[in-house]
């Protein structure tokens, strides 16, 4: 028996990727639910900033595109972090950014907030169920 030369790495991989589910009350396999942003930037490289996004999607990435304080907010963060994705999940949301390794991988006070806002957004559009306690 041969060892391969060029093993393949399986495994285990030092990425992580925060996923905030937001629950509804109606049926979220909607095609108008998925959206993702698409960053306007300035600089090259660990210098790029974030100067302007646009949701791209259906009616929910209309009212992400109306809410001028939260494109403010997205602006403020990193260019990783600006990075977004919606998308509907059975009886839930699911919002969501890239996948950052262990040293990189934080939650700030400001990318909560913008995923709060999102939520609330994504619960005005499709209802939220009861809390229960």
């Amino acid at each position: 028996m041969t060892q391969e030369l060029n093993p393949i790495p399986w495994g285990a991989q030092d990425r992580f990727q925060a996923h905030f589910i937001v629950k509804t009350t109606r049926d979220t396999s909607d095609e108008n639910i998925l959206s993702r942003t698409k960053l306007e930037t300035k600089g090259h490289f660990g210098s790029k900033r974030v100067s302007g996004v646009q949701w791209i999607g259906g009616t929910l990435a209309e009212a992400l595109n109306s809410d001028t304080e939260l494109k403010n907010m997205i602006t403020r963060l990193s260019y990783d972090d600006a990075q977004m994705t919606i998308e509907p999940t059975k009886g839930a949301v699911r919002i969501y950014g890239k996948w950052k390794d262990s040293y990189n991988f934080t939650i700030t006070k400001e990318l909560f907030a913008v995923y709060d806002r999102i939520a609330s957004h994504i619960k005005r559009e499709l209802g939220s169920p009861p809390v229960q306690s």
